[in-house]
């Protein structure tokens, strides 16, 4: 559908619809003047999808948090000036990470720039290298053929899949649906053929890419003359790159070591996953039985710590990673092979050269362990009164039904979640901010989140996060698709606590643990959410089931002590110790 009222809403509606045809229907807007012509695009176009903000920041994480549920971009609009400025940490996190995103400024035309006017910034670049590609859109006018913005748009849809891009829309006044001079019909002429159809003026196709026939006889040499091989799932795989990573190990009797954020640590046939990696290993390398000798990498990063410290002193004969996402991934420096393949198509090739693997015991050796360790937890975590954070974070992990998303604030949650999480034979999709792991838009992407799954989601948090994007929970008050959200308060940042200054230094208190008053009682009363401050673990795990029952946004406040916090940590870490797995 193409308005043309005048030049500046018909070029806004040759974007609207060549996103659309694309494959593009979900807009995030926030309200103002500049932008109007691709609002009246968006607003009026029969088949797209809007979700509206008042807060840029906060709306450009809701797309971050659809991108990560759909694999898409969501497409985000903005009026000029400072509008565009706020958009920049959901563009860095987006860049980090390789999360799709296009973003659609509207900026003054330039003879305004440098002059002083009014809201008027130097929009050209503005995320710097934080984006995978830029572009400036002229004003539009009679000279600016039709066909110009829609490869351009093509063009940028086709970079979008592989992280942030930005547009900026130039428009001169009227910014509103007043009728101009333009001859549409003479203005459209050039792209005829498209107006007739409903497909993408220019069709990109991604290059199917397999292992060279050299390549795979070298790589499975390679894998075949170790039988410690030792396979890392890292966040971000899809369900069908998931299935085919634990289908290769299984065959050959690899153990697989799960991120939390890759969904493995959950779900249906995940028998050979490995969940509890941070407690069976330490910063001091492997136990004898279980040093690998390759490793075998999926996906761009992984978040434990403590994995990290180990391998840095682990020898190794390779290690070998494979994603599709551009990018080193490689802090300590000691990849051997790197192949940006689609992660399912290299593990069906690999497994269709392969012959099973009858040495099972290295692998059945972690399981062992790994399922000790879990017993361990299950007693010192499940079943008991006193209320605690990795209680909390285990209660969620098994109480999600299926099909439930989950997304985890980037701090204490996704660690903790990592560490203690239950089994659940459900499918659970997991998402966190893990590009640049900041605390920002977390309520934000987790409406996002759930907007794109189309399903309910838990959003586990801590207080100073949850502070942090307070904005966003008038997201949650007009969305269909429910958040629960679980606000693990502990009056500051816990996981400072867990560095060594915290015992030795006398200014700790008030610079890292920026002790505050507040709960959220009283917010979620400002934006209707329904509110719940459970005292025990008891009414915690009943308060959270009816949640998942209720099919509303709400907000769960667990009231906790950082100082506890760290003790619990530490008495978890002795029980394991004491109890010594079996080996």
């Amino acid at each position: 559908m193409i308005l043309t009222e005048n030049i500046n809403v018909l070029q806004a509606s040759l974007i609207v619809e060549e996103c659309f045809r694309n494959g593009i229907d979900t807009f995030f807007l926030s309200p103002g003047a500049r932008c109007s012509p691709l609002t009246l695009a968006v607003a009026r176009h029969p088949d797209v999808r809007v979700v509206q903000h008042f807060d840029e920041r906060g709306l450009a994480f809701a797309a971050l948090g659809y991108a990560r549920a759909t694999g898409r971009p969501g497409v985000v609009i903005t009026t000029s000036g400072s509008a565009v400025s706020n958009l920049h940490p959901a563009v860095t996190e987006a860049f980090m990470d390789a999360q799709p995103m296009l973003l659609l400024t509207a900026d003054r035309p330039p003879e305004l720039r440098d002059t002083g006017a009014n809201q008027t910034i130097d929009q050209v670049r503005h995320f710097g290298n934080q984006t995978v590609w830029h572009q400036d859109i002229p004003c539009p006018g009679p000279q600016i053929s039709p066909s110009v913005i829609l490869t351009t748009l093509d063009l940028a849809l086709h970079h979008a899949r592989r992280g942030p891009v930005h547009l900026n829309c130039m428009f001169r006044e009227p910014l509103g649906p007043q009728p101009d001079r333009t001859d549409a019909e003479a203005h459209l002429l050039p792209v005829a053929p498209w107006l007739h159809n409903n497909q993408p003026f220019t069709a990109y196709r991604e290059p199917a890419l397999d292992l060279d026939e050299l390549s795979a006889v070298e790589l499975e040499d390679l894998l075949a003359s170790q039988s410690r091989v030792m396979v890392i799932v890292g966040g971000g795989l899809t369900e069908s790159e998931a299935l085919a990573v634990l289908q290769l190990a299984a065959k050959r009797q690899w153990p697989v070591i799960s991120d939390v954020c890759s969904g493995l640590h959950f779900g249906p046939q995940r028998g050979g996953v490995i969940r509890h990696i941070d407690s069976l290993v330490t910063s001091e390398g492997f136990p004898e039985d279980l040093q690998p000798g390759i490793v075998l990498q999926f996906g761009p990063r992984f978040l434990s710590k403590t994995l990290l410290q180990a391998l840095s002193a682990t020898p190794l004969t390779a290690w070998i990673h494979v994603s599709d996402r551009e990018g080193r991934f490689d802090p300590l420096h000691r990849l051997t092979h790197r192949f940006c393949l689609e992660i399912d198509r290299f593990c069906m090739q690999i497994e269709r050269t392969t012959s099973p693997d009858p040495r099972t015991e290295w692998r059945q050796t972690w399981l062992r362990m790994d399922r000790e360790i879990d017993h361990v937890f299950s007693e010192a975590l499940d079943n008991r009164d006193r209320i605690t954070e990795p209680g909390v974070l285990r209660a969620i992990s098994k109480w999600m039904p299926n099909l439930h998303g989950l997304y985890l604030g980037a701090s204490m949650p996704v660690r903790d979640m990592n560490r203690f999480a239950a089994r659940n034979p459900h499918h659970i999709h997991v998402a966190a901010n893990r590009g640049a792991s900041g605390i920002d838009g977390t309520i934000a992407s987790a409406a996002g989140f759930a907007r794109g799954l189309n399903r309910p989601v838990t959003l586990a948090l801590g207080d100073l996060t949850a502070l942090h994007d307070l904005n966003s929970l008038a997201l949650l008050s007009i969305q269909r698709v429910p958040v629960i959200l679980v606000i693990l308060n502990n009056r500051g940042g816990g996981i400072f606590h867990f560095l060594p200054m915290a015992d030795s230094s006398p200014e700790f208190e008030t610079y890292w643990g920026t002790p505050h008053k507040w709960t959220f009682e009283h917010a979620a009363a400002q934006f209707g959410l329904p509110y719940a401050n459970p005292k025990t673990m008891d009414e915690f795990t009943d308060t959270y089931r009816d949640a998942l029952d209720s099919a509303v946004s709400c907000i769960i406040e667990v009231e906790t002590d950082r100082r506890q916090n760290h003790a619990d940590h530490q008495a978890l870490a002795k029980a394991l110790t004491q109890r010594q797995p079996a080996r």
